[in-house]
């Protein structure tokens, strides 16, 4: 696990320890909830800055591990740079908003108040940054890869984080155009962690999936060391899985009853 810690570190050190706070945010935002008893829709107030917080570690991580698989000198160019400053500076607004929000009782998402509704806005121009350049690290990687490093692992990782990037974004936006990530239903917050409806469409389902075909594609060649045409079947079924999901949670209807 150390040597898994200082390989992280070596390949990315800003995006590596992007990871760790985000770790201490999730820890604090946990501890919040077990002192804080104020609700929001249903759950904690502190639901919201700790779910985002743990979804930014495998963000954080894995776009620091995919810096190893750019050739040594893609990883000085600029766009290298727009990609890591970009991303950091996004995901900070977005979690820095979220947890003052929360400290406040106060909705991030969807909020009433004047000034909610326009930093909400913002988040949503925060959010397509990230995505977008999550899709072009993918696009950096498929481009100007390392060659010394196999072919299938640089598509796989890749091809992930283009996915990730671009369905990210289309059911991000799926979301914020409903007006709501819940699509039909009684509304009634479904099982921890995710809290995902149980009895109408859910459209965060689709989100989840998408945003972690960053880590199921690569995961499918850790395991596999497939050829190219594996990984590229794998990624499109994962596209199609998240897709239908999409449509699905459109529909008003649950992943399952």
């Amino acid at each position: 696990m150390r040597a898994l810690i200082a390989e992280l570190h070596r390949r990315q050190n800003l995006l590596a320890w992007a990871g760790w706070v985000a770790v201490g945010c999730l820890a604090f935002s946990l501890a919040a909830m077990a002192v804080d008893g104020r609700q929001i829709y249903g759950v904690s107030v502190w639901t919201k800055p700790a779910k985002f917080a743990a979804s930014f570690i495998p963000w954080f991580w894995t776009l620091a591990w995919a810096w190893g698989v750019l050739a040594p000198a893609a990883r000085r160019g600029a766009l290298a740079g727009l990609v890591l400053w970009g991303t950091l500076g996004a995901a900070a607004f977005e979690q820095g908003w979220i947890t003052w929000r929360a400290a406040a009782g106060l909705p991030s998402h969807f909020a009433s108040d004047p000034f909610g509704q326009v930093m909400f806005a913002l988040m949503g121009l925060g959010a397509t940054v990230l995505v977008a350049l999550a899709a072009l690290l993918g696009l950096l990687v498929l481009v100007r890869g390392d060659t010394v490093q196999p072919r299938g692992w640089r598509l796989a990782v890749g091809l992930g984080l283009v996915v990730a990037g671009v369905l990210g974004g289309v059911t991000g936006y799926a979301i914020a155009g409903t007006g709501s990530p819940l699509v039909g239903g009684s509304g009634t917050p479904g099982f921890p962690p995710f809290y995902w409806s149980r009895d109408g469409g859910d459209l965060r389902v689709a989100h989840f999936l998408a945003v972690h075909a960053m880590q199921a594609v690569p995961g499918f060649w850790l395991l596999t060391r497939a050829t190219s045409w594996p990984v590229a079947a794998v990624t499109a079924a994962w596209a199609a899985f998240a897709v239908a999901a999409l449509r699905l949670a459109q529909a008003g209807m649950p992943l399952s009853p």
